[in-house]
């Protein structure tokens, strides 16, 4: 996945000298939140489903894609949208991403 934090925030709000300063103000508010509340982009990637597998099913032992509902999938992606927009916000960057993925507790 590859975060460009810019064309996020920009796609967001525009291109206008007012769309970008409300952008700022935005990215500002999110970075500020990230530094105060260390929990929140960790929170954010995993409430979001950022990160989640594809569902499947399982078929004598073997997995299986699942049948694709169109309404799942549009309600992941957009949840998945709005994490990536706040997380570009927040200012992560990809080697962050990465640590926080390396910083994951699966059991």
């Amino acid at each position: 996945m590859i975060l460009d934090r810019l064309s996020m925030l920009l796609s967001r709000f525009g291109v206008t000298p007012q769309a970008r300063a409300t952008a700022a103000a935005h990215a500002s508010i999110w970075r500020e939140a990230a530094r105060k509340v260390p929990g929140l982009v960790p929170d954010l990637i995993r409430q979001s489903g950022l990160l989640a597998g594809e569902p499947v099913r399982m078929s004598g032992g073997i997995p299986r894609a699942a049948p694709i509902d169109p309404h799942r999938l549009a309600y992941e992606a957009g949840r998945r949208d709005l994490a990536l927009q706040l997380l570009a916000a927040a200012g992560l960057t990809p080697t962050q991403l990465n640590e926080l993925l390396e910083e994951q507790d699966y059991d």
